[in-house]
């Protein structure tokens, strides 16, 4: 019975969440006039990128965003990678540069228990990763400890705050008004 005892022991508490390692950084997202949906910026191997859900629509080039409660403004460039319903494009701006871009890692290793939060015009929702992706659902899933407003929220990152960088990008919630679970895609650059 010891023997089958000790691998199930070492298995646990080999899976257990690693403590945080970083502050949650506060985060201005950025936003198209009269729509819906959000973009973000990432520092990724010195390059500068924008980030966004797919599904909300409007990632036209040359649409101007503009930084949530600033007059600082984003015209979007290509298209350089996408997943199932994210995109990455490139971004010019006069304004907007590495400063505040939030930083990436590539592949980055999401577990159950995680700590983290949306970022969403400047405010920090913090959330624990509690389902990761099975069967055809590609959505690893966080429940905050606070309920939010997800309307529009589609795009937001999701920042890991073990790793400390933005690890997806957050497109799908429980509730449009009073959201206490959200999905996301692991961003996966090349």
């Amino acid at each position: 019975m010891k023997a089958l005892l000790l691998p199930f022991f070492i298995l646990t508490s080999c899976s257990e969440p690693k403590p945080p390692v970083t502050e949650i950084p506060i985060y201005q997202t950025l936003h198209r006039e009269g729509l819906n949906g959000t973009f973000f910026h990432f520092d990724h191997d010195g390059d500068l990128y924008l980030a966004s859900s797919i599904h909300q629509g409007g990632n036209a080039k040359g649409t101007v965003l503009t930084r949530n409660n600033s007059s600082d403004t984003a015209a979007i460039g290509k298209q350089i990678h996408h997943q199932k319903d994210l995109r990455v494009l490139t971004f010019k701006s006069d304004t907007i540069d590495r400063t505040d871009a939030l930083p990436y890692s590539p592949d980055p290793n999401v577990n159950k228990g995680d700590e983290v939060a949306i970022l969403n015009r400047g405010q920090i929702i913090r959330g624990t990763v509690v389902r990761m992706p099975a069967g055809n659902d590609h959505h690893y899933y966080l429940r905050t400890t606070k309920t939010f407003p997800a309307n529009g929220m589609s795009g937001s990152p999701v920042f890991s705050q073990r790793l400390g960088t933005v690890i997806g990008v957050l497109q799908t919630a429980n509730n449009k008004s009073d959201a206490n679970i959200g999905g996301f895609e692991i961003l996966q650059m090349p």
